[in-house]
């Protein structure tokens, strides 16, 4: 059972970054479609509950143990049925668009780092950029264990943080009928909704798969991969809804913020803010630093290689987040999920 509730804390860590957690992934998202975004929370959730078994029940099977094997045997599957495309290249391609997903995730939170500084302190968002980069180059010289680690103990504490102070807004119904106040062309918000938590869910799920490989060696059975994964589905329902209840109390001059969750949440006090903006400024450092680390380990060869990547990176990222963190999450994630859209069409119908 231990092993059970560290492995959903990972998974949990992995997908509640800067976006979810300020509130800005499930606004554009969810919340901008009405009573729509509740069916895309469920849609969402479900695509990635069933993606954590899948991966789970393949790894199992054909006893993977790296992402690299993974892709291999995604390619053979295809092979196998009579594919034109060469399995080398095509296990090649998987594995550099998941860098490259690794890369621009390291970006985004970069680039929410600073906005939570400029929004809150009034740091220029150069320097707090600057700050963050420098935070993570000393730390990616080190050993970065220990600072991962700390999602562990993070993670519980947010999502009990995220739900208590959810329950504290009793006029859901008032609150949503004040923002939504009107109906006109529902239906076409709907398949929005529908379309764009298809691609947030594949978004995150292309960047879950790594992690959750080298997990199955902590599962003793198929009986608790199906727990994790409806586990995992249940959390993740409740987390975005409680985030969706959060957001029906702002108004339209919180929604333009970059974090609009702080602005919502500073209502109740000043601790709770401050205890937010911690939780917050701590997740979105670990997540950096956890996929910038996975681009090194997998772009760099030796350990001059690794300090020359580790430069590049951390000067590109430096320019690269200036650009507007809502602008990336708008952007960046539909554009991303439409890639990961492929590899979960592959994995639910090839292997």
């Amino acid at each position: 059972m231990k092993n059970i509730v560290k492995i959903v804390f990972v998974i949990i860590a992995t997908l509640v970054g800067a976006g979810f957690a300020s509130g800005k992934e499930i606004f554009s998202f969810f919340f901008r479609y009405g009573w729509a975004g509740y069916l895309g929370i469920f849609i969402s959730s479900s695509i990635i509950g069933f993606t954590v078994y899948k991966v789970f029940k393949i790894c199992d099977k054909n006893k993977i143990e790296g992402y690299q094997e993974f892709c291999n045997f995604i390619a053979n599957s295809i092979i196998k049925k009579k594919s034109k495309i060469s399995d080398n290249r095509f296990s090649s391609l998987l594995n550099n668009l998941v860098n490259i997903f690794l890369l621009i995730t390291f970006y985004i939170m970069t680039s929410g780092f600073s906005s939570l500084l400029k929004q809150e302190y009034g740091v220029n968002g150069i320097c707090g950029s600057i700050i963050m980069i420098v935070l993570c180059y000393l730390v990616f010289l080190k050993n970065i264990n220990g600072l991962i680690k700390i999602s562990d103990y993070l993670m519980p504490i947010l999502i009990i943080f995220i739900i208590y102070i959810s329950l504290k807004n009793t006029n859901i119904i008032q609150n949503y009928n004040n923002i939504f106040n009107s109906t006109n062309e529902m239906n076409l918000s709907c398949f929005k909704s529908i379309m764009k938590s298809i691609l947030y869910a594949c978004y995150n799920c292309i960047i879950l798969i790594p992690v959750l490989i080298p997990l199955r060696k902590k599962i003793n059975n198929n009986k608790n991969a199906i727990f994790i994964s409806l586990i995992n589905f249940l959390l993740l329902i409740i987390l975005s809804s409680a985030i969706y209840n959060l957001l029906l109390q702002g108004n339209s001059e919180i929604f333009n913020l970059e974090m609009p969750i702080i602005g919502i949440v500073k209502k109740y006090g000043g601790f709770y803010k401050s205890a937010y903006i911690v939780i917050i400024g701590i997740s979105i450092f670990t997540s950096a630093v956890s996929t910038g680390y996975g681009v090194l380990s997998n772009c760099s060869k030796n350990e001059k290689s690794y300090k020359r990547n580790l430069r590049l990176m951390c000067i590109t990222a430096i320019f690269l987040s200036q650009v507007s963190f809502s602008t990336m999450v708008d952007m960046l994630y539909p554009v991303l999920g439409i890639f990961g859209i492929f590899e979960i069409f592959l994995i639910t119908f090839f292997c």
